[in-house]
């Protein structure tokens, strides 16, 4: 290396020194470019070889001048460097040059070539395929018998154009005047085989006029032949001529089709058979049609013999010519493509040769001149490396040394101050190394350590759950292949068990008292003298699993399970009481694996659910059945409601006091793809218990706005729905303010829209009341529906806001039958009058129903007997129809105690109470 800018070129040699001073073996001095040693290396040499007791510094000889002895000058490593690349450029330079010299001349030869042979090539290629064109066309035309020659005569053309064109370019063009002469006669066949098709297809349409010339004469005497006395015997003869006639056509049809000698067999067969049948009833044709007529029928067939025969002999022709054109059509194509094209694509291939053997040439001279150039490349590479690498060598083998693991290795301490520094920082970092390795060391025991305790706490985590630290889903699939693959013929329960409400819980009073439920419940499960034996596992949430191996009784197993839930749980100093419902699977009754095992277990947990909580359920197939089909309406609701296939019908409530309908429900109706409607009974319970019902009444609430707006724009001013609301639609906390949004945007006001809900959705809390006070004050009306089936509280109808009370039909069904019902019905109208409240009794069906509802007064109807639910196009009508229907309802019922006012028209009478004066 430089020691700098300015400083004399300098290489590294190694040399020995004393074992006295240093023990380390060969170390590294520094020449200078005439050999002797640079001035500062000089001096260290001398220093480390001065005696033991003597100055060093004093027997450090004086640095000798570089250019004492008179040697010559030697470059440095930037000039040998610099020189050794100049040299590798020149080489590449002289090897461009002779590469390219010799590419250019064979790419000129290749060039000429080219030029002088390809338009050849491509001249009888064109006139090989003007030559196949030609011949196709025309064989075409004539197996066709296209008489028109315009075609052939364009194919011809192209012909002679391609002949005239390779002549052009041909070298000895008088020499292939006999050529020309070939594909004129080639032309003239062709055009002769057209006329020959042409001439063909005349006689063959001659032929068959003849024929059905024939035909006609033998068919006209047929309504006269029974005017004559001889008639029956003309008439078979006639049908037998006829019929001869009928097999030459078909003979000849098939014969003109395969000129086969079979064919022609059968023809003149045929033909044989109609002139013996005209010989055999020859006395009875001339008797019943004439001699005359007679011999036109015999001359005309003699014409339709000569035709035929002309017919195949010109069929014959054209079979000659056309096998003939085809050989000279071969012919010619083979003499053009190996004769006229084969020397062209020759020299062609041997202008490929040439460039072949130029690029093998090129690559030739690329290697040899490749090979020089990386020959020089590396002598250079060489001389650079060794003047560099060698000061070097000796100083990194104690390196290597302390890095293959020596860590004792030390470099000795002496010598001049420089050298001294450099071993002590050795030494220093070797130390440094030393003591590092032992710290890592001792670092790796501990990780190591911490490693293992890890690797089991992550084993028991991918086992066990980290809340209740019952094991996992991953640990029960484990558990349930091993005691299935050993327990043969034995019995194995499997025990689905999921916490009551829970979610309440979590609501209520946190996740963090519902977290230490859990925990809870845990460890009763671990804790249990009925759980021993059993192994348990949360699967997640608050579901958790009991499997049993050969139980006795299963149903004693789920009862005591449910019994043990039944006492309190201590959680965070407060006795929380739970119930559980439980869902249980046998094997092998109802499955061989464990996945279907705990299905079949997760879906006999459903049932017990759906059964009210708090119980058992066993597993049936019919279960499973039942857990599909829900399956599947839910996920064909979901394709529903992306597909928009509901739709809304209108069911009227009618007031028959006022003669009108003044309000009308609106339905829902489910219209599947295969063109099955569903009502919704059918599908909103599914909705419901899958989270679907929120996104099925915002659609029917959107929808029936819009239809009222429609309604009162084209024909109802007063059009009023009733529009069913679920509970989690009515106590969404945007609720109001959407339904605000809706009316401001129809342009509808509040009084247009009747809210129904079911009475088991009302709660007299300060939620519920709130949303129904501001629903009032938008000015909508709401309805308890299908009151008098559920749990019905009369403080609900004082407290809440209501509008209407709607009978549910259950009551209204036996109102006519039972005297409890009628009780019943006029109480709840009395009372809801008395309240303020509007009346509605659904489910009126019968004439007897409308009568004892007719009793008391201001109440609405709506029922089949009025009206079934209708589309939103019929309502206009049935609005308009309403007053004449009514009348007409009420005029047919039968007689229940009722007075007739001034116009005739039917009156209830009130209740007893309110007749009295």
């Amino acid at each position: 290396m430089n020691g700098g800018k300015g400083a004399e070129p300098t290489e590294w040699t190694a040399v020995s020194v004393s074992q006295r001073t240093l023990s380390a073996g060969p170390y590294i001095r520094r020449t200078g470019a005439n050999g002797t040693l640079s001035p500062p290396f000089a001096a260290i040499l001398s220093l480390m070889s001065v005696p033991a007791g003597k100055d060093p510094v004093a027997a450090a000889p004086a640095p000798a001048s570089p250019d004492e002895d008179g040697s010559r000058f030697r470059p440095g490593i930037a000039a040998r460097v610099a020189l050794g690349f100049a040299v590798i450029a020149v080489a590449i330079f002289a090897a461009n040059i002779l590469i390219q010299k010799s590419t250019s001349t064979a790419r000129e030869r290749m060039r000429q070539l080219v030029v002088k042979h390809e338009p050849v090539v491509h001249a009888t290629e064109s006139l090989a395929s003007a030559i196949s064109v030609y011949e196709r066309v025309a064989i075409d035309r004539a197996e066709r018998g296209v008489a028109s020659l315009k075609t052939v005569e364009v194919a011809s053309q192209n012909v002679a154009d391609a002949t005239a064109a390779y002549l052009a370019i041909a070298e000895d063009a008088a020499a292939l005047q006999s050529f020309a002469d070939e594909v004129a006669a080639f032309r003239t066949a062709g055009t002769e085989l057209v006329r020959s098709g042409g001439l063909h297809r005349a006689k063959q349409q001659a032929y068959w006029t003849h024929l059905r010339e024939l035909d006609d004469l033998l068919n006209a005497p047929q309504a006269q032949a029974a005017r004559f006395a001889g008639g029956v015997f003309a008439s078979e003869a006639l049908l037998d001529l006829s019929q001869s006639l009928g097999a030459i056509r078909e003979n000849v049809s098939a014969a003109i089709g395969v000129q086969a000698p079979d064919s022609l067999r059968h023809v003149v067969a045929s033909e044989s058979a109609f002139t013996r049948s005209l010989q055999r009833h020859h006395a009875a044709l001339e008797k019943s049609q004439g001699n005359s007529w007679v011999e036109d029928i015999s001359e005309r067939f003699r014409r339709l013999l000569n035709e035929r025969r002309g017919i195949f002999d010109v069929a014959a022709d054209l079979e000659q010519r056309s096998i003939a054109f085809r050989d000279r059509g071969a012919a010619l194509w083979s003499k053009v493509l190996t004769q006229l094209g084969a020397p062209a694509r020759q020299a062609l291939a041997r202008a490929d040769e040439l460039a072949a053997q130029a690029a093998q040439d090129a690559d030739q001279d690329l290697r040899w001149g490749s090979a020089f150039v990386l020959l020089l490349l590396l002598v250079v590479s060489l001389l650079t490396v060794s003047g560099v690498t060698a000061p070097v060598r000796h100083l990194t083998k104690a390196t290597r040394r302390l890095a293959a693991g020596a860590r004792h290795a030390r470099v000795p301490r002496g010598g001049v101050r420089e050298l001294d520094t450099l071993a002590g920082a050795f030494n220093q970092m070797a130390e440094k190394i030393e003591r590092a390795e032992e710290e890592v060391r001792r670092q790796h025991l501990q990780l190591e350590s911490r490693v293992v305790a890890r690797t089991r706490e992550l084993e028991h985590l991918a086992h066990h759950d980290p809340l209740t630290q019952l094991p996992n889903r991953r640990k029960l699939f484990e558990h349930l292949q091993a005691v299935l693959g050993s327990a043969q013929q034995r019995r194995i329960a499997l025990l689905f068990i999921d916490l009551d409400n829970f979610k309440t819980i979590n609501d209520s009073l946190g996740h963090e008292f519902g977290d230490r439920v859990l925990q809870a419940v845990g460890e009763r499960l671990r804790s249990e003298n009925i759980f021993a034996g059993s192994f348990c596992a949360r699967l997640g949430g608050d579901e958790f699993t009991l499997l049993y191996d050969d139980p006795e009784s299963i149903e004693e197993l789920c009862v005591a399970v449910l019994e043990a839930f039944q006492r309190p749980l201590a959680v965070f100093g407060k006795e929380l009481r739970l119930s559980v419902s439980v869902g249980a699977s046998l094997t092998p009754d109802h499955a061989n694996d464990g996945s279907a095992l705990l299905r079949a277990a997760d879906v006999a947990l459903f049932q017990a659910k759906e059964a009210g909580r708090n119980r058992w359920s066993l597993f049936a197939p019919e279960l499973l059945q039942v857990a599909s089909e829900r399956f599947q309406t839910e996920q064909a609701l979901r394709r529903a409601i992306e597909r928009n296939e509901f739709e809304l019908v209108y069911q009227p409530e009618v007031c028959f006091e006022t003669l009108t309908a003044p309000t009308v429900e609106a339905l829902i109706r489910w219209h599947r793809p295969d063109g099955e409607i569903v009502l919704p009974g059918d599908f909103l319970p599914v909705a419901e218990q899958f989270g679907l019902i929120a996104e099925i009444n915002d659609w029917v609430l959107r929808t029936a706005i819009q239809d009222v707006v429609r309604l009162r724009r084209e024909s109802w001013q007063a059009a009023k729905v009733a529009v069913n609301v679920s509970a989690h639609q009515l106590l969404a906390p945007d609720f109001v303010t959407r339904m605000n949004a809706l009316l401001r945007e129809a342009g509808l006001p509040g009084g247009c829209l009747e809210l129904e809900l079911t009475e088991n959705v009302f709660q007299t809390g300060a939620r519920t009341i709130e949303v129904l006070l501001e629903l009032r004050a938008l000015g909508c009306s709401v309805a308890i529906d299908d009151f008098g089936i559920g749990y019905s509280s009369l403080t609900s109808l004082e407290r809440l806001p209501l509008t209407r009370v709607k009978i549910d039909r259950s009551l209204v069904a036996s109102i006519d039958t039972g005297a409890r019902s009628a009780a019943i019905v006029r109480s709840i109208i009395g009372l809801s009058h008395s309240l303020g409240l509007q009346v509605t009794a659904e489910g009126v069906e019968r004439p007897a129903q409308l009568a004892h509802l007719m009793n008391d007064r201001g109440v609405h109807m709506q029922g089949f007997l009025i009206s079934r639910p209708l589309a939103l196009t019929a309502i206009p009508g049935f609005v308009a129809g309403a007053p004449q229907l009514l009348n007409s309802l009420m005029q047919s019922l039968p007689p229940i105690h009722a007075d007739i006012d001034s116009s005739g028209i039917v009156r209830t009478l009130r209740s007893a109470a309110t007749r009295k004066p």
